[in-house]
């Protein structure tokens, strides 16, 4: 009989030969010491690494689970289960990919054991067997992802609970990613590829972790593999090129990158509302003259300022309870800005406007919107853009809370109390949570930053994402909503402390549309596509009686998106 002596030797031989690459030997010697020592802690830690050192990941996970049953402190085996997570998942996504759901729940079920509040690992499992038909399985795994999310619209569903009406879809990213991908399911290109758009797109509207970010590079792949032969011009072709353009917009390498430096940008044009010239020194201290405590910044071509800016300005300056600043970005206008600022018509020192010499007739990229709309005539892209690309060098310059928005947007209420009840944040998004596609999840018609170092380092990344992004031979129109979600992601590898904070959707914006000026409870109205922008001529709801807007043409030709 070996004694405790010896079998302390060979439980060291074991790690010296794993150590030293002969992890089959290792193997032998510490799987007989397993079976004299059954339930022995530590032989059960280096039986694992020998099982993993030879690629024989899912031996390795069980084995340690088998050594968490036994030791006081599971915490300790942190590091073991972390180095056998990786290989893990990919022979996870492998099996999946491969629509092997029976080997691919096996890994789920063992990370799952191994990390009990890791809820995209009780999501995989769950969902592997409910794709298996085991309901057993999916109660328990259920019950144990409502123990750490009461409100988790999958795990109610799957318990037959009463989901919201408003919840989210059922988070069945493995079982969708099963139909999508499958050689069995014999659908139309096409079809698979807006089957990938959506289930790489419910995964980007939730937090990124190591198994869903390999199941994004399993999705992308396996979309740059499909070949569809739309005819040309066809609509089909249309939303062909509207999801690969989607899809080509996640960029994983810089979600996951460091922050970029910003650029040097030359100094933009600015003037007063009177049409007098102002730079960035001027603007400062016009700011620290009028107390400011919010800024208002939105930008927009020339034909949109005309449209626009005059409600916008007058809806803010009228509303404001705090000492304000609005500052509109003419794209493209700097050799006619004092013309353009002239004619918006508000003579209030309290409005700025500022420009560049944005060519729109230089660029070469295609912006394509989805069908029917397809192929777009102006850049739009770059359009909705240039606020995110600006911003940053604005809120440096005036250090103060600042909301950004699109120009066809009205204030109706104050924002004293949004401000209080924000200030510890370092921005606040604009998130349409009924809204699974990553394009719509964060809408850019408002967003607020406070002048922090996080919110500089968002702003960073969206400078040096949209750049790239809009320097391409072709983009989608929704690239600027894609760059906030890309940017949140970002902010969660590179900034954890991050403190982001949400606007109420059903007072402070609305993510509804209104056909036309009416009764609501929005503190900022955004004028949807359709909005019947005749309705607000002379209200004095909207910007006070004696600054109602002048008539404007009727319905708007353009607009944001849901």
């Amino acid at each position: 009989m070996t004694g405790s002596g010896d079998t302390d030797r060979l439980l060291a031989l074991g790690d010296r030969l794993r150590i030293e690459g002969r992890a089959g030997d290792a193997l032998t010697i510490l799987s007989h010491l397993a079976a004299i020592r059954p339930g022995d802690y530590a032989v059960l830690r280096s039986l694992a690494r020998a099982h993993g050192a030879l690629g024989q990941t899912l031996e390795a996970l069980n084995t340690l689970i088998a050594a968490r049953a036994v030791g006081n402190d599971p915490a300790e085996l942190l590091s073991d289960v972390r180095e056998q997570s990786m290989p893990a998942v990919a022979k996870f996504n492998a099996h999946l990919a491969a629509n092997e759901i029976e080997p691919a729940e096996r890994y789920a079920a063992a990370l799952a054991t191994l990390a009990p509040h890791s809820l995209p690992m009780l999501g995989a499992a769950m969902t592997c067997n409910h794709a298996l038909g085991r309901p057993e399985q999916v109660a328990h795994y259920a019950r144990a992802i409502l123990a750490l999310d009461p409100a988790n619209a999958a795990a109610l569903e799957a318990l037959g609970g009463p989901a919201a009406q408003a919840a989210t879809p059922a988070d069945d990213i493995a079982e969708r990613m099963v139909l999508a991908l499958s050689a069995e399911n014999a659908i139309h290109p096409l079809l698979r590829l807006r089957d990938i758009h959506d289930v790489a797109s419910a995964i980007l509207c939730r937090t990124l972790t190591p198994p869903s970010v390999a199941q994004l590079r399993v999705l992308i792949a396996a979309a740059d593999g499909l070949v569809i032969n739309a005819d040309p011009g066809s609509e089909w072709e249309g939303w062909e090129i509207h999801y690969r353009l989607l899809l080509k917009a996640i960029d994983l390498a810089a979600i996951q990158g460091p922050t970029p430096s910003p650029p040097d940008d030359p100094k933009p044009r600015m003037v007063t509302a009177a049409g007098k010239p102002i730079d960035a020194k001027g603007l400062r201290a016009l700011a620290d003259r009028l107390g400011v405590q919010a800024v208002f910044f939105a930008a927009a071509d020339e034909a949109y300022v005309d449209l626009y800016a005059r409600w916008y300005a007058l809806s803010v300056l009228k509303y404001s309870d705090v000492p304000c600043l609005v500052v509109v970005h003419v794209i493209g206008g700097a050799d006619r800005l004092t013309t353009i600022a002239k004619a918006v018509g508000v003579s209030d020192e309290r409005l700025v406007f500022a420009s560049d010499d944005f060519d729109a007739g230089a660029v070469t990229t295609l912006c394509y919107d989805s069908p029917p709309k397809g192929l777009i005539a102006h850049p739009v892209a770059h359009f909705q853009s240039v606020r995110f690309q600006r911003l940053g060098a604005l809120l440096g310059t005036l250090g103060r809370p600042t909301f950004v928005s699109d120009i066809d947007l009205l204030l109706q209420r104050g924002v004293a109390d949004l401000l209080e009840r924000c200030k510890g944040d370092d921005l606040v998004f604009n998130e349409n949570t009924l809204n699974t596609n990553a394009g719509s999840r964060l809408t850019a018609n408002l967003l607020l930053f406070n002048p922090t170092p996080t919110a500089h380092q968002l702003l960073n990344f969206l400078r040096a994402y949209l750049d790239k992004a809009l320097s391409g031979p072709s983009v989608t129109r929704w690239i600027d909503q894609v760059a906030l979600i890309m940017g949140r992601h970002h902010l969660a590898y590179n900034a954890p402390n991050a403190r982001i904070g949400y606007f109420d959707t059903d007072s402070d914006i609305n993510n509804v549309m209104y056909t036309s000026y009416q009764a609501h409870p929005f503190r900022f109205l955004s004028l949807y596509h359709g909005f019947d922008t005749s309705s607000l001529e002379g209200d004095a709801r909207v910007a006070g009686e004696q600054e109602a807007a002048p008539k404007r043409p009727g319905k708007r030709a353009g607009g944001k998106r849901i």
